[in-house]
């Protein structure tokens, strides 16, 4: 099953939250090609951290192939790739891209995943915006993502962000049998 998740369009990120009265990191910036091995190495991080991640992390030269394919469809602007840096190293980022049906943009979908010391302190609704924002320069209609059932940090993020749940899939995962993840869409 699948839940829809339908809100109006927010307005772009205008600050980032901050921990001491200073900024402990970046505003979310356009990822390039010279972030690959940080990304490659946020992803590795990822996978050993949080139980909801699905990156295939075995092949670390695979891995940094691919995220350079990526970042150069991003480089591109065939898809947005957002990344947040503190001291150096990338602490989170958001991967979107818009799905086209018959050649025309449908929807965008997007991934996001932050270091798991640094969620709950607004990171995640500062890149959904710059991801929000990259849609609507697009003009397409709709932003659906996927989100594992059992993922409440995420669900709740979302709902702060207006958006609801339209439905549930059940996708195939090698390693766990069959999973869960709720579908999230906004119109854009």
């Amino acid at each position: 099953m699948t839940q829809a998740i339908y809100a109006p369009p927010l307005p772009p990120a205008r600050s980032i939250a901050q921990v001491g009265g200073k900024r402990s990191w970046s505003e979310p910036r356009p990822a390039n090609l010279a972030d690959a091995k940080a990304l490659v190495r946020l992803k590795i991080a990822l996978a050993r951290e949080a139980e909801h991640m699905i990156f295939d992390v075995r092949d670390r030269g695979e891995l940094l192939r691919r995220t350079t394919v990526e970042l150069s469809a991003a480089v591109a602007g065939e898809r947005g790739i957002f990344v947040l840096q503190r001291i150096g190293d990338l602490v989170g980022y958001i991967d979107v891209r818009s799905v086209c049906i018959e050649g025309a943009a449908e929807f965008a979908s997007f991934n996001l995943a932050i270091r798991t010391r640094w969620q709950g302190r607004g990171l995640g609704t500062s890149l959904v915006k710059s991801a929000e924002e990259w849609v609507r320069r697009r003009r397409i209609p709709f932003l659906i993502f996927h989100v594992a059932v059992r993922n409440d940090r995420a669900f709740a993020l979302y709902q702060r962000l207006g958006y609801t749940v339209c439905g549930d899939v059940v996708a195939a995962n090698k390693e766990s049998g069959a999973t869960r993840s709720g579908v999230c869409s906004q119109t854009a």
